[in-house]
């Protein structure tokens, strides 16, 4: 399988991707237009995301995995917003910031 040929940081960068495409599936599917391709975006992201975090899961804990995942999809779901074109303030930046910022300080 593809995901166990994949080095750790690698995986985690594809699963948080895969969890902020779900989320841009699910941001579509609230436009009529594009219901149908989003609800084919949602499905497919959880389904790589599954299928990456059981690769991870063999070789980490949870625990630890989880907060990294936290931290890229967060800064993977704002630069994704700001792609399509979704209002991003400062606060939200901000907020972003320190959710990374806390998942380094907590995963060292």
């Amino acid at each position: 399988m593809f995901a166990y040929a994949v080095s750790q940081p690698v995986l985690l960068i594809l699963v948080g991707s895969s969890y902020a495409l779900a989320t841009m599936g699910m941001k579509l599917v609230t436009s009529v237009q594009f219901a149908w391709g989003g609800a084919a975006l949602i499905l497919a992201g959880l389904a790589l995301a599954a299928t990456g975090e059981i690769a991870l899961l063999k070789h980490n804990s949870m625990g630890q995995m989880y907060l990294i995942l936290v931290g890229v999809e967060t800064t993977l779901v704002l630069v994704l917003a700001m792609v399509m074109g979704e209002k991003v303030t400062p606060r939200m930046i901000l907020g972003g910031g320190l959710i990374v910022s806390g998942v380094i300080a907590v995963s060292h």
